[in-house]
């Protein structure tokens, strides 16, 4: 099953948080970023690609938009903070595992309190469909 682009990141974490393995995405793939200090295999998507994503796929609004653009931008400032540090042992990576993952659900959290109720299940639908894949 494809993966859309705009929901790879949630998987991996979504992965992390279920205690199961997390599997990169293909370091070719031409929407995705590495972290700085490669110390992760774990790739970031780019906010405005998975911004775009979501505004076709959800129908946003203007101003839907911008506060999920701004969410994105926060969420990979955070997370890049997360996976830009040199681990420093096995707790230290458990732990911003569970850091990361927690990031990934709270910025869920806002961007379905910025959406419609139809848009809603869409979005859960497509989080559920992509955890199912992991």
């Amino acid at each position: 099953m494809k993966i859309r682009r705009g929901f790879v990141f949630i998987a991996i974490l979504a992965s992390i948080a279920a205690g199961r393995p997390a599997k990169a995405t293909p370091k070719s793939s031409g929407d995705a970023r590495e972290p700085a200090s490669g110390a992760s295999d774990l790739r970031l998507s780019d906010p405005h690609q998975e911004l775009l994503h979501l505004s076709r796929d959800l129908k946003l609004k203007k101003d839907q938009r911008a506060g999920v653009g701004s969410i994105l931008e926060e969420r990979d400032r955070e997370i890049r903070l997360l996976l830009d540090n040199e681990p420093l042992s096995q707790e230290y990576l458990e732990y911003r595992d569970r850091l990361a993952a927690r990031v990934l659900e709270d910025s869920n959290a806002q961007i379905e309190s910025l959406l419609r109720r139809n848009q809603k299940r869409k979005f859960d639908k497509e989080l559920a469909r992509d955890h199912e894949t992991r």
